[in-house]
């Protein structure tokens, strides 16, 4: 984990992402009073046709770049003029984005582009791959030697290529306004590890090479993602509520994740805000569900009494442990959740034992325990006494197969591998899990 603490959910209230669905024409006559330079060309945004010429043309076919690649079309040339290309990708956006289709870029149509180019979306019909094409992006084909502190137009390409190069459901795009800061750096060394080049953060001709390749064809930098599980999870708070926004569950199954543990309670007087929605939702919308609990030890022998606002919270929502759907509820054990990264002052085996023989009592599951070895190994003497218990384990390092083991443990049943999973329906980045067996196990699991 590095410098990294787990700290569900603390870390994940920024960034956040637009429903993964079309705009409607209301919403999107709503926003064409806030025309901006998505692609940093021209914020001029008239109405354009076949045979438009000039900056608010470039702008317009960057942006179609931009705005349909996630849903996997080849982008087309953004050479500022008008053409044939121009005005058959118009009308395919204005089919995702629900609009009248004329292939005329009109108010409508460039709000709904503006949306769709700076944040993402996808269509309900995939598009196909055709041949690249050379110029994507408009601002220039000078390619330079870059680094953090470099500035100008070269830097606005370079933005712009690594907003068509990297999966933009996991890599929120960068802002296109020509700054070589420290988050474009960073999304440099990402294309770099994905590129197995040399992750320096400055952009030479290989890294060059690579990202006008990944940004003019259908294809893209995908996140290091655990290799050899194919059930995908995810865990929610009311971090994943920005502004109250609410989970659309049914995107979210749709989206291919199959399992979900929702926030439920912290230590004894915290019930989080969305249990009550969120766990039945979830549950009803296909996904396996499970509550979990935030355990403090702040206060001495508290185990307890944590357990039982966990049990009556959950029991509220209809949870029973029993039902088909149900995965065992969650402890989850780690470092205090106020940004120090230290251990709970008065966190002890006895008194989590004392919230886990409390809630298996209750529910007739033996709880699951969210944790890492370095946080048992640091905190609680390296213990062996969970080690009957299956296991959550959170680790973000990339290097690494499997997340390590705590003592006395001899396999894991789910692993928290990133904090920075985009998922469709959740407007908030989400920390994804994937689950160590079958789907026949997580059936089992899940009593189905």
């Amino acid at each position: 984990m590095g410098q990294r603490t787990l700290l569900r959910g603390l870390t994940l209230a920024v960034a956040a992402a637009l429903p993964l669905c079309g705009p409607t024409v209301v919403e999107a006559a709503q926003s064409a009073a806030t025309a901006v330079a998505v692609c940093g060309h021209t914020s001029a945004q008239p109405t354009l046709q076949r045979g438009s010429t000039g900056d608010p043309a470039l702008e317009a076919q960057c942006e179609l770049d931009l705005a349909t690649k996630p849903s996997r079309y080849t982008p087309i040339a953004a050479d500022g003029t008008f053409g044939p290309a121009t005005e058959t990708r118009v009308k395919d956006f204005q089919r995702c984005a629900g609009l009248a289709v004329d292939g005329v870029l009109g108010p409508q149509t460039w709000a709904a582009l503006n949306t769709w180019a700076a944040q993402p979306h996808t269509c309900g019909v995939q598009g196909t791959s055709t041949s690249a094409e050379s110029a994507v992006c408009g601002h220039t084909d000078t390619r330079p030697t870059l680094r953090k502190g470099s500035n100008g137009v070269e830097v606005k390409e370079l933005q712009c290529r690594l907003n068509l190069a990297m999966e933009p459901f996991h890599y929120p795009p960068l802002t296109i306004d020509g700054d070589f800061g420290g988050g474009t750096e960073s999304r440099v060394i990402e294309l770099q590890h994905c590129a197995n080049l040399s992750a320096d953060g400055v952009v030479g001709p290989n890294t060059w090479a690579k990202l006008v390749d990944w940004s003019a064809r259908n294809t893209y930098c995908a996140p290091p993602r655990p290799a050899g599980y194919s059930i995908d999870g995810l865990d929610t708070a009311k971090y994943q509520h920005p502004g109250g926004a609410p989970i659309d569950w049914k995107a979210v199954r749709t989206s291919g994740v199959e399992f979900a543990t929702v926030k439920a309670t912290r230590g004894t007087n915290v019930t989080d805000e969305y249990l009550a929605t969120d766990l039945p939702a979830a549950r009803a919308a296909g996904l396996a569900v499970a509550p979990y609990h935030f355990y403090t030890g702040s206060s001495p022998d508290t185990g307890a009494a944590q357990a039982d606002r966990f049990i009556a919270a959950v029991r509220a929502t209809g949870y029973t442990g029993q039902r088909a759907g149900d995965l065992p509820p969650i402890f989850d054990l780690e470092r205090m959740d106020d940004g120090s990264g230290r251990c709970p002052t008065y966190g002890t085996v006895g008194d989590a034992k004392a919230w886990l023989d409390r809630v298996e009592a209750a529910f007739g599951r033996t709880p699951i325990i969210y944790t890492q070895k370095s946080f048992l190994d640091d905190c609680l003497g390296s213990t062996t006494a969970f080690a009957r218990y299956p296991l959550q384990l959170a680790d973000y390092r990339q290097s690494i197969t499997q997340p390590p083991l705590p003592n006395g443990s001899t396999t894991w049943t789910m692993w928290q591998y990133t904090d920075a999973a985009v998922v469709p329906g959740i407007k908030a980045p989400a920390t994804a899990d994937v689950f160590n067996g079958t789907q026949a196990d997580l059936d089992r699991l899940a009593n189905r």
